[in-house]
């Protein structure tokens, strides 16, 4: 993303002229984000309350409840890899639009499987968002960026798949009950947060390896189409891949989801605040909620 949070926590990112959704030929991943953007070259070199009733469980371990959304073509080639995170233990999760961006823009090309543990499953995009698009500078521009999906038995014909070094096995039959993650409030600034998700690690990079990071929140604003966001500075930034992952407090809460890397500094960030996950689908279903009193457990 291009601009900045001022020093007052204010945001100062600009809604360029003519801005549309973005072109279908963005689903070849040249104008992406670099957060979320994974194309095959790339593999080729390296080649997540609740229940159903959000107040019955307590908040899962936000690495249990995150996991790999990976796009392929019909015959199996990776084409993008991001991370997502279960809300519901039925199999809802959340992430970025541009990381389900191929599969939205051609379906008969490309579709999503989820990598859970050592288990793959197929997932379905309930909604996606639009990406606003600058046709001057020819790239997506930060906004809602948000999309919700739902895993359902693996509909891929190969009952293993490979990523990593680490192979996964097809789950055919019914879903278990997944973890998931609460929404807590939208982060103050000078918070402290951590960042979990998978993506490219080490040289030549590792495709779909867990990676952590700590933060604090040194913004707080909203992107041009007014979607709440906050800024947050780390020494150990996400990368590739890490599109979606959940940004939690202390607690365990989710209190936004990381989106986009600031192109003028490799220290900063930006994630979507929670108050914007509530209702990914707009006026549809609500996420679930943290309870006052819940606590994050292993």
């Amino acid at each position: 993303m291009r601009g900045s949070f001022g020093a007052g926590g204010e945001a100062a990112l600009p809604s360029p002229p003519g801005a549309q959704e973005a072109p279908h030929d963005l689903a070849e991943h040249r104008h992406m984000p670099r957060i979320g953007r994974y194309g095959i070259a790339a593999l080729a070199l390296a080649c997540l309350l609740a229940g159903r009733d959000a107040g019955a469980q307590s908040v899962a371990h936000p690495e249990d409840a995150t996991f790999i959304l990976l796009t392929v073509t019909r015959d199996g080639h990776p084409a993008a890899l991001g991370t997502a995170f279960f809300v519901d233990a039925d199999g809802t999760a959340l992430t970025n639009s541009h990381v389900v961006y191929p599969v939205r823009q051609q379906p008969e090309r490309y579709e999503l499987l989820a990598l859970v543990g050592r288990e793959f499953y197929s997932a379905t995009i309930v909604c996606a968002n639009k990406l606003p698009y600058d046709p001057e500078k020819d790239k997506a521009v930060f906004g809602r960026d948000i999309a919700e999906v739902k895993l359902g038995p693996s509909r891929f014909p190969p009952t293993t798949y490979r990523l990593g070094g680490v192979e996964r096995t097809a789950h055919l039959t019914g879903l278990p009950g997944f973890p998931a993650l609460a929404l807590g409030n939208d982060p103050s600034r000078g918070a402290r947060v951590r960042i979990v998700g998978y993506g490219l690690i080490g040289f030549p990079p590792t495709p779909g390896l867990r990676w952590t990071a700590t933060g604090t929140v040194d913004g707080v604003g909203a992107a041009p189409d007014g979607t709440p966001a906050f800024r947050v500075v780390s020494t150990n930034r996400p990368r590739e891949g890490n599109s979606g992952s959940p940004v939690l407090n202390a607690a365990g809460h989710v209190v936004g989801m990381w989106t986009w890397d600031e192109d003028e500094s490799l220290a900063y960030g930006v994630a979507i605040a929670s108050s914007a996950l509530r209702r990914p689908c707009g006026a549809g279903r609500e996420a679930p909620t943290a309870r006052p009193d819940a606590r994050a457990s292993r």
